[in-house]
Formats: C-alpha cells, structure tokens, sequence
C-alpha cells in the first residue's frame, strides 16, 4: 500500500503532466502584470537566495515595455516568484512575462475612460491614463496570432483604501476595468488573478470596504481568482512585501494560476 507521502508526489507528478501536455500547442504563454507597489514590488534583489537569482531558461521578462533580466533591478515584485514556479510545470514552453506598475495608484488612474478630475481626487491626475498606457505596453510585445494570454496578475488596491470615495466605487471600477482590459485584447475569458489587500487601518481606514470589494468581485466577475496574502512577510512600513513575501506572492499566483488551468482541461 502506497504510503501518503508517496501518493502526494503521484499527484504532483499527474499534474505537471496534464499542464505541460494542454499546452504543447501553444507558442508561447504571455502574462500580464499590473498594479501599484506591490506589482512594482520592494523586494530585496540582494537578498535572494541564489536559486532565484538564476533566470529561467525558458522565461522572458519585459517592465514597463523594455527586456530585461529578471533580477536586473535592487528590487523586484512578485514577477521572480512566480517565473520559477510556472517555469517548472511548463519547461517547455515560452513564457513571456509583461508587467507595467505604478506605486501608489489608484482604480480612478486605471480607469479605461479616464477622468482627470477624479484621478485628482486620489493623488494621481500627473500619472496621466494608465489603462490606456497599459494597453501600449502589452501590445509592444503580445502577438495574439502566436501566443496565448494566459491570464493577467493584479495586485492594486491600497489607495482605493485611503479615500472612502474610490472604495465605495472599487468593485464598479475594477468591473469596469477587467472588462475593458479583455475586450482591448481580445481575450473575453482571460483568467484574472488578484491579490487581496491588507495594508494598516490607521493609514488605510477604507480597507476592509475594498476587501470586501475584492471578494464581491472574486463571486461576481467571472474567471476572476483572488489570492491570500494577510500572512506573507512585510517591510517596516507595514504596506510593502518583504523579499520573502514577495517570492511567496509570486508563487501563489503560479498556483492559483495552475489549478484553473488544470480544471479547465
């Protein structure tokens, strides 16, 4: 009789063989990273442990339109943690990863039809449309004739937090948002993956509206996944990830990632 350890590593290997084999047909997959701080991340790249200063073979990294190694930067977001873990269960298939960020946004910045007056209203009138500069980004490198869409990773929220306004309007604004988002790529059923927010009440009193927002949305919108993240490491400030917290953040959109693919094939 097969013991529970041993049974385990059956499971794990059935699964990375019915993720790799649904995906042979595709050229490449192509994800796209977007949000505030913690999409641009504040991880220390010093303090990677040395498995994860190496690039993944198989992974291509573009920020803010341009290539770059994944570890080019002194800090990083949740793209490391989460090229190492989708790597391993597709090793042979290109993986483009897309990410453009901007701290301290909030839905109003994003807006797909953008008004100036109520970007004003959370600090982020100079940050211009950055729905519509998110659009020009992912189309410098997403050819939807040879690759796939895989999904989209959003990790944005902790400004909506501050004002009481942006929160009671979160959940209409990130609706709007994802179905714009879709529509402009041509991909109405992309898997939106997002990160629950969690930053300190005394600075963030709006909090507990926009996770309530967040989990409203994860019912409503479909293919939309929304991942823990109240237990993942923090710097001093208590709003950013910490080097650990942002591996782990990486890691669990892989995975949150991988169990839909797998159900839906």
């Amino acid at each position: 009789m097969l013991s529970i350890e041993s049974h385990l590593k059956c499971l794990s290997v059935t699964l990375l063989f019915l993720v790799s084999f649904s995906t042979l047909q595709a050229k490449e997959l192509v994800f796209i990273l977007a949000g505030q701080s913690n999409m641009v991340g504040q991880g220390v790249a010093a303090e990677l442990a040395p498995a994860y200063r190496r690039v993944p073979a198989n992974v291509e990294y573009y920020y803010n339109g341009y290539k770059a190694p994944l570890n080019r930067f002194k800090h990083f977001g949740p793209e490391i943690g989460f090229a190492h873990e989708i790597s391993r269960s597709f090793p042979n298939t290109k993986i483009k990863l897309i990410k453009f960020a901007v701290g301290g946004t909030s839905l109003f910045a994003w807006d797909p039809a953008w008004n100036p007056s109520k970007a004003s209203s959370t600090g982020n009138a100079s940050a211009g449309p950055l729905f519509k500069k998110l659009i020009k980004t992912i189309n410098i490198q997403f050819n939807g004739k040879e690759s796939k869409l895989a999904g989209i990773l959003w990790m944005q929220g902790e400004t909506d937090a501050r004002y009481l306004p942006a929160a009671k309007q979160y959940a209409g604004n990130l609706n709007r948002f994802v179905n714009a988002l879709r529509l402009k790529l041509h991909a109405p059923n992309a898997l939106f993956i997002m990160g629950s927010i969690n930053p300190p009440l005394n600075i963030f009193p709006s909090t507990p509206i926009v996770q309530k927002a967040q989990q409203v949305s994860a019912s409503r919108i479909r293919n939309l996944r929304l991942i823990k993240t109240d237990d993942l490491g923090k710097r001093n400030d208590h709003v950013h990830y910490n080097t650990q917290g942002q591996i782990e953040l990486g890691k669990r959109f892989a995975r949150a990632y991988l169990r839909t693919h797998v159900a839906h094939n």
